[in-house]
């Protein structure tokens, strides 16, 4: 430690004072009566109270600059995650560690060693435990997140990576590890060559659905080092349904398979599609997926309402009836007031409305008020389908109630054919072979009026022009969707082997269940956030609230119930609407759970789900070792590839670093001396002093 006193005034000042000090004591005690010491003893403790009293005239500071030095140190993360149980690889990852990286001298600096998979795991020292911890994914993201907390104040000289590569959660850690401001090495565990392999890839399917109705399921497969037959099975309730044969080669990796799930009653089902395991796989836990699907009564009322008799609406009308969902009422306008099927029934009973070539010239404006009144109070849906004669001024009453708006009104029409979008994300519309059919289909026609898709919409299908045909918006205030050709009824006349009353039929079931969702009208929803959890980590549920006249004392409780277990937890409310929880669930089985919504302690509804705990496969979807975000990772900081070097050549290459990381703080401390205790306490203390032996020798 240093220290040293500053002021703004120079060194010839404190001179002059000193000896302005001592003349000043000497002058005053010259011819006192006292003895030569004592004379001596006086002057010294006059000149030093008058120096010190001097002194605050000029404030002067004392500082004191200590120094720390903060040794370096170097991390090194292991991969503890479940990927590390393909090959064994664990085996070499413990005996990289134990073997060259435990015995590399830090030189300068301290090792630190640390497990790390879901995030940063506990300190090691000796021996790594692999498969105990929460190690069903690998988030090298968390762990850096983690290690920046945990060294905010300390010097990390190096980070070294030992792991297969495969991360599959958080993102790329190239951000989080520049915070870090330290180079990054990696040691990679595994065989960068992809082995003989097959896995179920991914699955596309809607959560729920509705009764009755065909649910499409889209598999993506990947195939590595075969040219054979694979079977896909698909099983409900671990009974097998149907089954699907794909012939895979050596060429190509990708393959997909689509399946067609029906449920003739409502609830929660379990399925599972399972790739029969072939000879020489470095895995099969790979080759399954289990998913489950509510399946919801969606027996609610539609009100189809078309502008007259026509082929378009005879068609339309057909494909409706074949659809054993919905209870559907049929209105054909035959006057501004009256309709073939008799008088209107009462609009508030319909969560549906279908506008067939509605409305056109004579249509009552009251009419077209209950609908929009309709949709607005009780949550409908809308559909409308264009026709030559619809009159686009009157549907301007609907206009905020639709996905498109329409402009310069026109009754010409011209023909197109009509085209889906390169890239369909809606889930909802996954049947892709049903959607590209509708390219091969004769073409239809559009009329002159101009139509904009709203913002929010989703475009599905195209005209030939690229203008919108086919519209869906499905958001908190607008539950709608357009198809905006018409001729629809060509689609049925088509020479080709493509059948144009099955897409229709697919485009008017699909799009009824997705803007009319049931779900919707529930004040809650619930959900885990993946189907299978491993009894390692805690199953997670995310709940909202949908009903917006809720404003506050909410609460959601959960109860789960299964053959090995049974609790309940209390979800934490994040915001407004959205509430969020999780639990230990430690025992293998297949659970269901009930949610209950509660407004200031009183019941309000209920919901129901299920899960399973068992074998999380995540973690073996990729198979083969990767270092591309390892190597980025390392390019990016300045660090090296350590693969395959001795100890003594990584030891080496450490110390290097090390010797370049040291770290020297330096703090700065003040003591104002005309404000510090201690100097003001000294003054005293001497002015006391004087006053006192002054008093013991007789002086006044």
């Amino acid at each position: 430690m240093n220290f040293f006193i500053k002021t703004e005034y120079n060194i010839i000042f404190f001179i002059v004072i000193m000896i302005v000090s001592v003349l000043i004591a000497f002058y005053y005690y010259r011819k006192t009566a006292l003895s030569k010491n004592r004379r001596i003893l006086f002057t010294i403790l006059r000149s030093l109270t008058l120096f010190f009293l001097l002194m605050l005239l000029a404030s002067p500071v004392i500082s004191f600059i200590s120094v720390l030095r903060i040794e370096p140190v170097n991390i090194f993360l292991i991969d503890n995650s479940k990927s590390l149980y393909l090959e064994d690889r664990y085996k070499s990852s413990d005996s990289t560690y134990r073997d060259i990286l435990l015995p590399i001298s830090p030189g300068s600096a301290e090792n630190k060693f640390f497990t790390f998979s879901k995030g940063i795991g506990s300190e090691i020292e000796d021996s790594i435990r692999y498969f105990e911890i929460d190690n069903n994914e690998t988030n090298l993201s968390d762990a850096l997140s983690s290690l920046e907390e945990l060294y905010a104040s300390g010097n990390i000289s190096t980070v070294t990576v030992v792991s297969d590569g495969m991360l599959n959660e958080g993102g790329n850690p190239l951000f989080t590890a520049r915070k870090l401001n330290a180079p990054f090495n990696y040691f990679l565990i595994g065989d960068t060559v992809q082995k003989k392999d097959v896995v179920v890839k991914d699955i596309f399917y809607n959560k729920s659905s509705f009764i009755e109705s065909s649910v499409p399921l889209k598999v993506e497969l990947n195939s590595f080092g075969y040219s054979e037959n694979v079977t896909l099975n698909l099983y409900e309730e671990d009974k097998l349904i149907t089954s699907q044969t794909i012939t895979v080669s050596g060429n190509r990796i990708l393959y997909n398979a689509d399946f067609n799930i029906t449920s003739l009653t409502p609830g929660m089902k379990k399925y599972k599609i399972e790739a029969v395991p072939l000879s020489g796989e470095i895995t099969d836990k790979n080759n399954y997926r289990e998913f489950f699907i509510k399946f919801i009564d969606n027996k609610f009322k539609v009100l189809a309402l078309s502008g007259g008799p026509s082929y378009e609406n005879a068609f339309v009308k057909e494909e409706i009836k074949k659809i054993g969902n919905f209870e559907t009422t049929f209105l054909t306008q035959k006057s501004a007031t009256s309709y073939y099927e008799g008088a209107p029934p009462e609009l508030g009973q319909f969560r549906v409305f279908i506008l067939i070539g509605y409305p056109i010239a004579v249509s009552s404006n009251d009419m077209l008020t209950g609908i929009r009144d309709a949709v607005e109070n009780n949550k409908a849906s809308l559909f409308f389908l264009a026709s030559k004669n619809t009159d686009y001024s009157k549907l301007a009453l609907l206009e905020n109630k639709l996905p498109f708006r329409a402009s310069n009104y026109s009754e010409s029409e011209s023909e197109t054919s009509v085209k889906t979008v390169s890239i369909v994300e809606n889930e909802a519309f996954g049947r892709n072979e049903i959607l590209s059919s509708i390219n091969n289909l004769p073409p239809v026609f559009i009329g002159g009026t101009n139509f904009i898709a709203n913002p929010s919409s989703e475009t599905i299908l195209l005209t030939a022009s690229s203008e919108p045909a086919f519209v869906v918006q499905n958001t908190s205030d607008n539950h709608s969707a357009a198809i905006l050709v018409h001729g629809l009824y060509k689609w049925r006349l088509s020479p080709r082997k493509t059948n144009g009353a099955e897409a229709l039929n697919y485009l008017l079931s699909t799009t009824v269940a997705y803007i009319a969702d049931k779900d919707r009208q529930k004040k809650f929803s619930i959900e885990t956030t993946r189907p299978v959890f491993s009894k390692y980590e805690d199953v997670k549920f995310i709940a909202s609230l949908n009903d917006p006249e809720i404003i506050g004392g909410e609460a959601i409780r959960v109860k789960i119930n299964g053959t090995g277990f049974n609790g309940e937890l209390e979800l934490t409310k994040i915001n407004n609407t959205t509430f969020e929880g999780g639990i230990r669930v430690p025992v293998d089985g297949d659970y269901t759970y009930t949610a209950s919504l509660y407004v200031r302690d009183q019941f309000v509804e209920s919901d129901e789900g299920r899960f399973l705990v068992g074998e999380n496969n995540y973690e073996y979807l990729n198979t083969r070792a990767d270092n591309s975000i390892l190597s980025i990772l390392s390019n990016e900081t300045g660090g090296k590839n350590l693969s395959g070097l001795t100890g003594n050549e990584i030891s080496d290459f450490l110390s290097g670093i090390n010797d370049k990381s040291s770290d020297k703080i330096e703090s700065l401390k003040n003591f104002s001396l005309n404000i510090n205790p201690y100097f003001l306490s000294l003054l005293i203390l001497m002015l006391c002093a004087e006053w006192f032996f002054r008093k013991r020798n007789n002086l006044p």
